[in-house]
C-alpha cells in the first residue's frame, strides 16, 4: 500500500515537473525577453540605385547626414549623347536662316507695295484730271452751243417771217433749219459726253477706271492689290518662320536639360538622412540601376523585437508596448506595426540593425517609436533595447499554448 502511495506521489511529481519544464520550454523565449534587452531599434533601410550610367563624384561617407539640397551622390558622364543637342541647334539655324530670308522677302514686298502705291495713286490723279478736264470742256461746249442754239433759232423764226412776206426765200429757211439741226445733234453728243464723264468721274473716286468704251482701266490697281496680297502672304510665312524658331528654342532647352541631366545628375533622398553605407566608391563606373548608397530616414524610429510564434499569435496590431532604450532608466510607450512569424521575418535587405535575440524559430514584432529632438540627432540605429507588452503575459503564453 505505501508502495502504491510512493508510486502515484512519484508519478504525480514527475507530471508536475513535466508540466512545469513544459512550461519553462515554451516561455522561455517570453522569459529571456524580459530578462535580456535582446530587442534593437532599427529602421526601414533604402537603397539608391543609378539614374544613369557614369561615374560615382562626391558621394556621401556613412554616418553623414544628407544637407538641406538632398544631395545623396552626383552621377557624372562624360560620355553622354550630343546627336540631339546637335540635331535641335541644327534644327535651330535652319529656321533662323529661314526667318532672315523670309524677313528679305517681306522687305521686298513692302518695297514694291510702295512703288505701285505711289503709281496707282498718280495713275488715279491723271485719270481723275483728264476727266476733270473733260467735264469742264464738255460743259463749256455744252453752254456754247446752247447760245449758238438759241441765236440760230432766232435767225430761223426770223427767216420764216421774211419768207412768209416774200422777202426771203425758202431756201435760206431750210438752210437755217439744216444749221440749227447740226447743233442740236453736236448738243445732244456733248450732253452725253458729259454725262458719261460725270458718270465715270464718280466711279473713279470709288478708284473703278473706266475708259470711254467701257473697258476698266484699273491696272495699276489691281498690280497694287497684288502686291498687298503678296505682302501679307510674306508677312504669315515671316511669323510661322518665327513661330518655329520659338519651337526650336524651345526644343533646344528640352535637349540641353535631357543633355545636362544625362551628363551630369545630383541622386537626391529626404534632407536629414543619416548614410548608412557606401556600395559604390567615389570614381567607380555605374550603369543605371546599380545601387550606390543605402540611407535611412531617422524620423521613422521602429524597435525589431525577437518573439515566438505563441507570442504574435497573441499580439495585433496598433497593441501597446513598453520600450527601454539601452543606457535609459524610463519606458517609453510604443505601437506594433508589424508581427511577422518564425518562418516569414525580414532581414538586413529591409532593416537597418536587426535584434541580437535573433534565433531559428523565433518570429518578429516591429514596434513604432516617436523620436524625440535628441533620437533624430544622434539616431541610435542598432542599439539595445527592452520591450514587454503588457497586455500579455506568460500565463496567457501558456495558456495559448496549451489551448485553454
Amino acid at each position: 500500500m505505501q508502495v502504491g502511495n510512493v508510486s502515484q506521489r512519484a508519478i504525480a511529481l514527475l507530471g508536475f515537473g513535466g508540466l512545469i519544464l513544459y512550461a519553462a520550454w515554451i516561455g522561455g523565449p517570453y522569459l529571456k525577453s524580459i530578462v535580456i534587452r535582446d530587442a534593437a531599434v532599427t529602421t526601414w533601410i533604402s537603397v539608391t540605385s543609378s539614374p544613369i550610367s557614369g561615374y560615382t563624384t562626391n558621394p556621401l561617407y556613412p554616418g553623414d547626414r544628407v544637407g538641406a539640397d538632398g544631395r545623396l551622390v552626383t552621377i557624372n558622364d562624360p560620355r553622354a549623347e550630343t546627336t540631339e543637342l546637335a540635331r535641335a541647334r541644327a534644327n535651330l539655324a535652319h529656321a533662323r536662316a529661314r526667318a532672315a530670308a523670309q524677313a528679305q522677302i517681306v522687305e521686298a514686298a513692302q518695297q514694291v507695295v510702295e512703288i505701285r502705291s505711289r503709281s496707282a495713286a498718280a495713275y488715279a490723279a491723271t485719270f481723275k484730271s483728264d476727266l476733270d478736264l473733260l467735264i469742264a470742256a464738255a460743259s463749256a461746249n455744252l453752254a456754247f452751243i446752247g447760245r449758238r442754239l438759241e441765236l440760230e433759232r432766232a435767225e430761223a423764226d426770223r427767216k420764216i417771217a421774211l419768207a412768209r412776206s416774200g422777202n426771203a426765200s425758202q431756201a435760206a429757211v431750210d438752210t437755217i433749219n439744216g444749221i440749227i439741226t447740226d447743233h442740236q445733234r453736236v448738243l445732244t453728243e456733248i450732253q452725253s459726253t458729259l454725262k458719261r464723264a460725270t458718270a465715270r468721274r464718280g466711279a473713279a473716286d470709288d478708284a473703278v477706271f473706266l475708259l470711254e468704251d467701257g473697258t476698266d482701266a484699273g491696272g495699276a490697281e489691281r498690280s497694287l492689290e497684288e502686291a498687298r496680297l503678296k505682302l501679307k502672304q510674306a508677312q504669315l510665312e515671316s511669323e510661322v518662320a518665327n513661330a518655329e524658331i520659338r519651337s526650336a528654342q524651345e526644343v533646344i532647352d528640352a535637349a540641353t536639360a535631357a543633355y545636362e541631366k544625362s551628363r551630369t545628375i545630383d541622386v537626391l533622398v529626404p534632407p536629414g538622412a543619416l548614410v548608412w553605407s557606401l556600395i559604390s566608391a567615389p570614381g567607380a563606373p555605374v550603369q543605371p540601376g546599380a545601387p550606390l548608397l543605402s540611407w535611412v530616414d531617422c524620423r521613422i524610429m521602429l524597435v525589431e523585437v525577437p518573439a515566438s510564434d505563441v507570442e504574435i499569435a497573441l499580439l495585433r496590431k496598433g497593441a501597446r508596448a513598453n520600450v527601454v532604450l539601452e543606457g535609459e532608466k524610463s519606458s517609453r510607450a510604443g505601437t506594433v506595426i508589424l508581427t511577422r512569424g518564425a518562418a516569414a521575418t525580414l532581414g538586413s535587405n529591409d532593416l537597418a540593425a536587426l535584434a541580437k535575440g535573433r534565433s531559428p524559430g523565433i518570429g518578429q514584432v516591429l514596434v513604432k517609436l516617436e523620436p524625440t529632438p535628441n533620437d533624430l540627432k544622434t539616431c541610435p540605429i542598432g542599439h539595445a533595447a527592452y520591450v514587454d507588452f503588457p497586455d500579455i503575459g506568460l500565463i496567457d503564453i501558456v495558456r495559448a499554448r496549451l489551448r485553454l
